[in-house]
């Protein structure tokens, strides 16, 4: 038992040394990102954000704070991305995608609680909404 006391411990000052000696270095992961890599960035964290606000882990002033932050920084990797793409040459040209059929809400199976569709568990109760296979 103290050898795994003794061993989480080193861990822990190991990894602590690791951190401060990167916070120390002035590294920032985000800044060597690309303009595509913060786009992609932060269009998942503008779907993290709406599973946590679904969830009611966020308030609704600070959803719609961070929201507003995240479609702003997503916004500006997409101009930066495409002023890429033009000094690089032309861009091929894509057909735009057709809109996403809306989903027609219906109720949990467990609690009642209205879904929207293409949610894979219950924002209220949690169950798994995925059709067995």
């Amino acid at each position: 038992m103290t050898g795994f006391i003794l061993f989480g411990s080193i861990l822990a000052v190991l990894l602590a040394t690791i951190i401060w000696a990167a916070i120390r270095a002035g590294e920032d992961t985000g800044a060597s990102l690309g303009a595509a890599e913060r786009r992609d960035a932060a269009i998942e964290a503008l779907r993290d954000l709406e599973l946590e606000y679904r969830t009611g882990k966020l308030g609704e002033d600070e959803y719609q704070a961070t929201r507003a932050r995240l479609e702003r920084a997503a916004i500006d990797a997409r101009d930066a991305a495409a002023g890429n793409a033009a000094a690089t040459g032309p861009a091929k040209a894509s057909a735009p995608e057709p809109p996403e059929p809306a989903a027609s809400p219906r109720p949990c199976p467990e609690c009642a609680a209205s879904l929207t569709g293409d949610e894979a568990f219950c924002p209220t109760c949690g169950i798994d909404l995925t059709p067995p296979a």
